[in-house]
């Protein structure tokens, strides 16, 4: 009756750990490990394309300063942030209206000066030649002595 007993309990144990069995080998829960598909493709040259997306700051290799020798309101940029440039290479148009007037003042300036120029040149050719008119007067004794010095101080300054 023990064996009856213990037997009764075995086979129904037994059955229940075959079905299991045979279900965990099937959902692939032990035996030999699962299959993990992946693709494949022939082995060929070609550029491989990866792309990284980062956080950053770029910093260039060479910085330069570029100040202009006038100052001015910028009416024309030849040149981008990032071209590359040749020495000589105009990069932009500083309004030259400024510049211009300030041009045609000096023009005007030293034509203005070229006319005090002559004018001093025609009262100094002038002061000479009454200098020596009132001196050779002078030295006929024709004129007074102050008339002489007046002259001559004209010629003089």
């Amino acid at each position: 009756m023990k064996n009856n007993k213990i037997l009764k309990i075995l086979v129904p144990l037994t059955i229940v750990l075959i079905v299991f069995a045979l279900i965990g080998k099937k959902a692939g829960w032990f035996g030999k490990a699962a299959t993990v598909k992946v693709s494949v493709e022939n082995a060929e040259k070609r550029t491989i394309i990866e792309t990284i997306t980062a956080n950053g700051k770029i910093q260039p290799e060479k910085e330069v300063k570029i100040t202009p020798d006038v100052s001015g309101e910028i009416v024309e940029l030849t040149v981008r942030e990032g071209d590359n440039v040749e020495k000589g290479q105009l990069l932009l148009r500083i309004k030259p209206d400024v510049y211009i007037s300030q041009r045609d003042r000096s023009l005007a300036a030293i034509s203005q000066a070229r006319a005090r120029l002559s004018q001093a040149e025609a009262q100094f050719i002038q002061a000479e030649l009454s200098y020596k008119r009132n001196k050779q007067l002078y030295d006929e004794e024709t004129i007074s002595r102050s008339e002489f010095e007046q002259a001559e101080a004209s010629y003089l300054v």
